[in-house]
């Protein structure tokens, strides 16, 4: 075959791939999908971002970019695009944000980030600190204690990072525990269970163990 011949062939297939990818409708988005996420606010919420991206052509649409831009709302923690020419659609996977707390009226997760609770309701503890790394670290004590006492506390309170204090719920009322720091929390636990089992103590409304070997009643 002469090498001229072979050459116009060569630009009619480039010619014909280009036109079937970019402009073709044989290539379009016909469906959008997603993984990692099936809250309908929160999917709608990603659209808003992404756009509609049914009729795309396919080769049109750039997956880190469209990623990109998903991972700027700010429950999203990664995102990941992809295309399937076979099928005509787009996979969007979420990885979204576990909330661990309320901080300030909104989420925080195990990272440190806030975020909005976009489509979510999650049953977490109110947390108020100066900032949020001092937030975390009361969410981090939160988790580290045992599963039966946790499920009684309504609100974490950090004044600092080692000034510690949660607020607990009891068959009368509200009874507010100080810490102090999250050193020695087991036998903080102990003497508070102690105290407010004592039949004096029914009226109190605080307990101080910060120093556990010298609490203090109020």
């Amino acid at each position: 075959m002469p090498r001229l011949v072979k050459i116009l062939i060569s630009a009619v297939v480039v010619v014909s791939l280009t036109y079937l990818l970019g402009w073709s409708s044989v290539f379009t988005v016909k469906k959008v999908e997603f993984a990692g996420i099936t809250n309908p606010i929160q999917i709608l919420a990603v659209e808003k971002k992404t756009g509609n991206l049914n009729g795309v052509k396919l080769a049109r649409i750039e997956p880190r970019q469209i990623a990109n831009t998903i991972e700027s709302v700010n429950w999203v923690k990664s995102a990941d695009v992809s295309r399937n020419w076979f099928s005509s659609s787009v996979t969007i996977t979420i990885d979204a944000r576990v909330p661990i707390g309320i901080f300030g009226g909104r989420y925080i997760d195990s990272t440190g980030a806030v975020f909005d609770p976009i489509g979510t309701q999650a049953e977490v503890p109110m947390v108020t600190a100066p900032n949020a790394e001092v937030g975390l670290l009361a969410i981090e004590l939160f988790t580290s204690l045992p599963e039966d006492f946790r499920q009684n506390i309504t609100s974490l309170r950090a004044r600092s990072a080692a000034d510690f204090s949660v607020a607990i719920k009891g068959p009368n009322k509200e009874l507010i525990l100080r810490l102090g720091s999250a050193d020695d929390k087991e036998l903080k636990i102990k003497v508070f269970k102690a105290l407010a089992a004592l039949d004096e103590n029914k009226n109190i409304s605080t307990i101080d163990v910060s120093a556990p070997h010298a609490p203090i009643v109020k």
